[in-house]
């Protein structure tokens, strides 16, 4: 078991992580809008873009559930698609097949009937954990090599570019 200052600073960079997870600059900025723009061109050549869409899958997942962790579990298709930054349709559909797959589920809001919340199920938790775990792993690994002034430093500077990221325009 890696020392408690270690396994904190680990914990705190994969926070950092799910937080430009969530930005939508962050999003945009993995991919520049060339190639993104050759990737949608090839995915529609190819055979209805199955390819493309099973890749993009696990990502997905994960931006959902970090979604859903940060909202108390649940959130509302609209919710989820600003989160996203996603349009509406585009989110339902998300949910449909996370739904179809056992990963989540929708339910009522308690305090409007008329509003459809989605939550994890007990199935999508576990995966989202596993995820979040594995993440860790890799990150105390990586952290390791560092000594605690570095840590310190590599915490503190993710928490600059993340703060930074965020004030981009979408």
């Amino acid at each position: 078991m890696p020392d408690a200052k270690l396994y904190s600073q680990s914990l705190e960079i994969v926070s950092l992580w799910e937080d430009a997870v969530c930005l939508h600059a962050f999003q945009k900025s993995l991919i520049p809008a060339d190639l993104l723009r050759a990737k949608k061109r090839l995915a529609k050549l190819s055979s209805a873009g199955k390819a493309r869409r099973s890749s993009e899958r696990p990502f997905l997942f994960y931006r959902i559930c970090v979604v859903l962790a940060r909202r108390d579990g649940s959130a509302t298709m609209g919710e989820l698609s600003s989160a996203l930054g996603v349009p509406l349709s585009t989110a339902t559909r998300l949910a449909n097949r996370l739904e179809r797959g056992g990963y989540v589920e929708r339910l009522t809001d308690p305090d409007d009937h008329r509003v459809v919340r989605i939550m994890l199920t007990v199935e999508g938790k576990r995966l989202y954990q596993t995820i979040h775990d594995f993440a860790q792993q890799r990150v105390l690994s990586a952290l390791d090599r560092f000594s605690t002034q570095e840590r310190k430093q590599l915490v503190a500077l993710l928490q600059k570019a993340i703060a930074a990221l965020a004030t981009l325009p979408a």
